[in-house]
C-alpha cells in the first residue's frame, strides 16, 4: 500500500509539472477578413481552432528551452530567425500578415496549440522531413497547407488549398464560400470530403489508381458528366458553380452529403 501510495504522488507530481510548463504567446490582430496567418516548419501534431476573439494564442507544452549554464551571456543562434517568444518561435508583422516560423529542429516535436481569430487566412507550409499532422477547425476564411502528411478540418467554410504527399486528407464543411475555386490534392493518400447537400459546384474528380465513392445521385446529372480518362470525371453538382478539383494519384476518394 505504501508503494502504491508513493507511486500515485509520482504520477500527481509528473502531471503537474506537465501542466505547469505549459506556456502561452499572444498575438494581437484585428480579426480581419484581411488579415493573414502564416506557419512555417512546424513539427509534430499542430491543432488549430478557430474562435471569436482578436488574438493569436499559442501555447507550447514543449521541453524547457532555457539555454545551459554554460551558454550564459550568450544568445541561441538559430537558421530560420530569431526566437522572440520564449518558445521557439520567430514572429514577424507585416501589415496585415503575421508570420510565424518554428526554429526547433525537425528531429523535436514542437507541441504547439493555436486559438486563431476565425476571420485569419491561414497559410501552413512544413517539409518532408517534419512529421506534422495538422487539424483545424472553425475557421471561416482562406485555408492554405502544403505539408507530407496528414490533413484534417472540420466547421469550415472558406475556399482550400491543399497539398500533401503522402498523408489522407479529411475535410467537413458547415458551410462554403463560393467566392473562390478549392483545390485538394494528395499523392499517396485518401480523400474523404463532407460537402453540404445543396453545394453548387462544378467538381474535378481525379485518381489514377483509386475510386470514386459519393452518396451524391450522379446519376441524375449524367449527361452533365464528362469522362477525361481512367477515373478522371467533371461533373456538376446541384446545377454547377464554383470550381472544386479533387484528385489523389494511389487513394480513394470518398465525398459524402453533409447537412
Amino acid at each position: 500500500m505504501k508503494k502504491m501510495k508513493i507511486s500515485l504522488i509520482a504520477l500527481l507530481m509528473f502531471l503537474t509539472a506537465g501542466i505547469l510548463s505549459a506556456q502561452e504567446y499572444k498575438i494581437p490582430t484585428t480579426n480581419s477578413k484581411d488579415g493573414k496567418l502564416i506557419l512555417k516548419d512546424f513539427s509534430g501534431s499542430l491543432p488549430i481552432e478557430g474562435y471569436n476573439g482578436t488574438d493569436i494564442i499559442i501555447a507550447s507544452t514543449s521541453e524547457d528551452l532555457t539555454p545551459p549554464a554554460k551558454a550564459k551571456g550568450l544568445k541561441p543562434v538559430f537558421p530560420a530567425g530569431t526566437d522572440n517568444t520564449g518558445i521557439g518561435l520567430d514572429v514577424e508583422k507585416t501589415d496585415n500578415t503575421i508570420t510565424v516560423t518554428c526554429l526547433l529542429p525537425f528531429t523535436r516535436d514542437g507541441e504547439y496549440k493555436l486559438r486563431v481569430p476565425e476571420n485569419l487566412s491561414v497559410e501552413i507550409t512544413s517539409g518532408c522531413e517534419r512529421n506534422t499532422d495538422i487539424s483545424i477547425q472553425n475557421l471561416k476564411n482562406e485555408i492554405d497547407i502544403k505539408t507530407c502528411h496528414d490533413i484534417k478540418l472540420a466547421n469550415v467554410t472558406g475556399p482550400l488549398v491543399l497539398s500533401t504527399i503522402s498523408g489522407n486528407i479529411d475535410v467537413t464543411y458547415s458551410s462554403i464560400n463560393t467566392a473562390k475555386s478549392s483545390s485538394v490534392n494528395s499523392i499517396s493518400g485518401e480523400i474523404d470530403i463532407t460537402l453540404p447537400v445543396k453545394t453548387a459546384t462544378d467538381l474535378e474528380l481525379r485518381t489514377v489508381s483509386g475510386a470514386v465513392y459519393s452518396d451524391f445521385d450522379f446519376s441524375d446529372t449524367r449527361k452533365n458528366m464528362k469522362k477525361i480518362g481512367g477515373n478522371d470525371m467533371n461533373y456538376s453538382l446541384n446545377g454547377g458553380g464554383f470550381k472544386f478539383n479533387i484528385g489523389t494519384v494511389s487513394g480513394n476518394i470518398y465525398l459524402r452529403k453533409g447537412n
